[in-house]
């Protein structure tokens, strides 16, 4: 009896020995997933770890910004001097502005770093293993992934995102490489976070994407940006109806909305509207001058964002006459507008060789006032026509005169038809821009894509139909 029950327990043992390592080689044949950040204005310092360690983002406060409004006005009233209250206005907006300034090479001006980093898997930082019900955007996208593939097989690539996508890519191979060493996989998954599309455009044209398993483009610049190539063709702009869509996304909710109703009732917005676009107009060559160009137009990564049939217009409009001493960051900028001209053609070639790949759009969030495409459908932040691959929109508010059908969402707002993946592109109404709420089902559709062992599609899953809505809590439904 005791040798049947000394063979029986050496069974077991041997079992269990044989699931633990069965175990062990799953866990570590697990697909590693990057996530890549999209821009944070507030996560850049200047000299950084030492004793003058500042913000990139300038000092806001009411003083300043009291002094600076008196002193134009004394200069303007007392001394007669004409633009001086503008000029002190832009003055000020430069100096919050200016740590973000790159020279005419496209290099930073200042000493600048990421406030944090994270060379390591995810589970090494507290601010994803201690992430809340709340979080949302990057840490719920983080976290969502630490959930499904473990926060040993998770990663969160960071970079400072005013440089050239090309010097990013660099980085962003060393953490692909990184994770598949540490996970034993021979791919990865990618989830590009807004400006993170073009960022991982500029990875798969350099390093190529056999090293991808599934890449989710999710409310990212993948397609560029119409605010980026609107301003930097110098349309800047208030329109009547861009101003009151903001006004009401602001209002939504709450009694201001009543009066805004009112004013709208009266056309007394008409008259507001009018007054203070025509005060844009008088003052958007000065801002681009004294403001935007010396701040944000040697910017390498916004020359990614332009629309490739706009170049010419923004370039000329940006360095006309000065085209020697902006020389090199030109150069830098036709090499990224040749890789967002054969970005289709590139991932055409990546999903015929077995990438899996999603574009995921929210909309409905009406876009910032300043720019004339700031009527179209968008989710605060980016547009959804170039988030979702080529998507035909609406104007914010209105519908399309289209017939319904298989690619039309039922509120008549969205064609899917036209972009480059239809089958494979979603569209979430009333969703913030990068939603991903940890406890949401929101959360719980970027789970399925992510970890499809086959391409997913609008259709593989009936929880997840390409047309949806997001309540308050970032949890989706079907939209009808």
């Amino acid at each position: 009896m005791k040798k049947v029950i000394s063979i029986f327990l050496a069974v077991i043992l041997c079992l269990l020995t044989s699931v633990s390592v069965y175990g062990t080689a799953a866990k570590e044949s697990r697909t590693p997933t990057v996530v890549v950040s999209g821009m944070n204005f507030a996560g850049l310092v200047i000299d950084k770890g030492t004793e003058n360690e500042r913000s990139t983002l300038g000092e806001i406060n009411a003083g300043d910004i009291i002094l600076t409004l008196a002193s134009g006005l004394v200069k303007t009233l007392v001394f007669m001097q004409k633009d001086a209250f503008v000029m002190s206005v832009f003055d000020y907006a430069s100096g919050v502005l200016e740590g973000f300034s790159c020279d005419a090479d496209g290099n930073s001006v200042y000493n600048v770093s990421m406030d944090e980093e994270y060379p390591l898997s995810a589970g090494h930082y507290e601010r994803f293993t201690e992430a809340s019900g709340e979080d949302y955007a990057e840490t719920g996208v983080v976290a969502t992934c630490m959930e499904e593939f473990g926060s040993d097989h998770t990663y969160f690539y960071y970079y400072d995102w005013r440089l050239d996508p090309f010097d990013i890519a660099d980085g962003l191979n060393d953490m692909v490489n990184l994770a598949m060493k540490e996970a034993g996989s021979d791919k990865v998954n990618i989830i590009c976070c807004s400006m993170g599309g073009v960022e991982t455009v500029a990875y798969m044209t350099e390093y190529g994407t056999d090293k991808i398993n599934n890449c989710i483009f999710l409310c990212s610049t993948v397609y560029g940006a119409y605010v980026v190539s609107d301003i930097l063709t110098g349309k800047i702009e208030l329109t009547n109806d861009a101003a009151m869509n903001f006004l009401y996304g602001l209002a939504k909710g709450s009694d201001a909305e009543g009066l805004l109703k009112f004013l709208e009732f009266t056309k007394i917005s008409d008259a507001l509207c009018s007054l203070v676009g025509g005060l844009v107009g008088s003052l958007k060559d000065g801002a681009f001058q004294h403001v935007l160009k010396p701040n944000f137009a040697s910017m390498p990564v916004l020359w990614a964002l332009v629309l490739p049939d706009e170049y010419e217009d923004a370039k000329k409009f940006c360095f006309d006459g000065e085209e020697e001493k902006y020389a090199k960051l030109i150069s830098r900028a036709e090499k990224l507008q040749t890789m967002m001209k054969n970005r289709d053609n590139m991932l055409k070639n990546a999903v015929d060789n077995g990438m899996k790949i999603a574009f995921v759009a929210n909309y409905n969030s009406p876009l910032i006032p300043v720019y004339p495409r700031a009527v179209t459908q968008g989710d605060g932040i980016l547009e959804t026509a170039l988030m979702a691959g080529g998507a035909t929109v609406s104007e914010h508010g209105k519908t399309l005169d289209v017939e319904a059908g298989k690619y039309v969402s039922a509120d008549k707002m969205i064609d899917a038809s036209t972009c480059l993946y239809p089958d494979y592109t979603w569209f979430v109404k009333d969703a913030p821009h990068i939603a991903c709420r940890i406890d949401s089902t929101y959360s719980d559709f970027i789970k399925y894509v992510i970890s499809s062992e086959n391409q997913a599609s609008v259709t593989s899953n009936p929880l997840y139909p390409q047309f949806m809505y997001a309540d308050e809590g970032q949890n989706v439904y079907e939209l009808k």
